[in-house]
């Protein structure tokens, strides 16, 4: 007799993405400024300047996108923005301009990872 756990994967085991090691070699080979000025423009939701920089662009952001901080972001987002709602108006008022403020840049932050593939694709044909 065999017994049931052997016979079937366990349920508990996620499956993770994990980084292509030829990625995270090419990405770690960079100077810290391109590294930088990489992950600025696909944060702010702008196209790269030139082919290299617009492939490293879209695995940065297809990367970002497996991290636990974006997968649940609607979790952890509601939340952290009703908490700090209401240390907002037991505070100050200004404070619930900054949470409001914190929590618009979240999101577009999360748009733009999703926005990097289609942005940069005309750059990635060129190639």
């Amino acid at each position: 007799m065999t017994s049931s756990s052997s016979a079937k994967p366990s349920k508990n085991v996620k499956s993770r993405a994990t980084v292509d090691p030829a990625f995270a070699a090419e990405w770690n080979a960079l100077d810290k400024p391109t590294r930088r000025q990489i992950r600025r423009l696909v944060r702010i939701g702008r196209q790269q300047e030139n082919a290299t920089d617009a492939r490293l662009a879209v695995g940065f952001a297809a990367y970002q996108r497996t991290r636990p901080w974006y997968r649940l972001f609607w979790l952890w987002f509601v939340p952290m923005i009703v908490a700090g709602t209401i240390a907002g108006f037991a505070l100050h008022p200004i404070l619930i301009g900054v949470v409001l403020a914190v929590a618009g840049n979240a999101v577009l932050v999360r748009r733009n990872f999703k926005k990097a593939d289609w942005l940069n694709e005309p750059l990635l044909e060129e190639s």
